[in-house]
């Protein structure tokens, strides 16, 4: 799962552990928080782990998946078991599936095998949850935490795909600019964004669809932003079209100012040394995730972590 989509999920998860817990688990009334887990040799940026109880008596392990993985189900299956070791509490795992395309085989929801059987066995069981199969509608009337999943949620058959998520997406930033302050409706809108480039196939799609909202928040510094990269991504493909060599150093160029100017308005002016990591970046594809993790992350040091 490519980084944008591991740092909107934790980000969401973080302004709503309880929410999440509630939607995705089961309600509870005992207090939720995320856990800040150092567990090195699986830990990846997909996982959020929630405590339950003060102190903590069980886990919940959410681990959301963009895009298949053939090995999901064993690291599930480690991280369990780590958790447990290092808790000494009950962990239940859950890989929430973000679309289809995440979908794979090896996804049953168990482990299971017998290295000598009648000996000894492993059987071990996780949920695999199917956002397509949750209700948009349903989403949008959920916490404002899990509100923005809508975009990925079920979407009416009678209309088309453009369609039903301009309705998702109006409905999202009527409810936001009703419930949300501005800084959190800014954060909830630009989540929803980035969630919404797993669902359709160009930026520019994108970009359109949310050109359309028409809150206070097309106000925001930020939303206006990560609108105006997808304009100016689109004019830099089609004029380096054909010139690849060129095209790439003026790509990564371009995606240096966007990161320093977008960085500069979230953060304040970039020094020396964090001007210097960034242009020492030559990789497009990791300069287009911090362009769209600075979004959500709050400061030079976190964007660069």
């Amino acid at each position: 799962m490519s980084k944008p989509y591991d740092a909107t999920i934790k980000d969401l998860a973080a302004q709503g552990p309880a929410d999440f817990v509630s939607w995705f688990d089961g309600p509870t009334t005992r207090s939720v928080k995320v856990l800040n887990v150092d567990l090195s040799t699986v830990t990846t940026a997909a996982d959020v782990v929630f405590g339950i109880g003060d102190p903590v008596t069980e886990i919940l392990h959410l681990d959301a998946q963009a895009g298949p993985s053939a090995t999901k189900h064993l690291d599930v299956l480690a991280y369990n078991i780590l958790l447990h070791r290092t808790y000494r509490v009950p962990v239940h795992s859950s890989v929430l599936l973000l679309r289809q395309q995440a979908e794979h085989p090896n996804l049953t929801g168990t482990v299971q095998y017998a290295a000598r059987p009648g000996r000894g066995k492993m059987e071990f069981g996780f949920e695999v949850i199917r956002l397509w199969e949750i209700p948009a509608e349903e989403l949008l009337r959920s916490s404002l935490a899990t509100a923005p999943l809508a975009v990925l949620g079920k979407l009416p058959e009678a209309l088309s795909l453009e369609e039903a998520l301009a309705a998702v997406v109006r409905q999202l930033a009527e409810r936001l600019e009703r419930e949300a302050a501005g800084k959190q409706a800014d954060r909830l809108l630009t989540a929803a964004y980035i969630l919404t480039g797993l669902r359709l196939k160009t930026p520019d799609e994108v970009r359109r669809l949310f050109q359309g909202v028409t809150i206070a928040m097309r106000e925001s510094v930020t939303y206006q932003a990560i609108l105006d990269e997808g304009r100016k991504e689109g004019e830099k493909r089609g004029e380096k079209r054909g010139e690849k060599k060129g095209w790439r150093r003026g790509r990564i160029e371009e995606l240096h100012r966007i990161i320093l100017r977008q960085g500069r308005v979230r953060f304040g002016e970039a020094d020396e040394t964090v001007q210097g990591q960034i242009e020492a970046i030559r990789d497009i594809e990791m300069l287009e995730a911090l362009s769209e993790r600075l979004v959500i992350v709050p400061s030079w040091a976190e964007l660069l972590a």
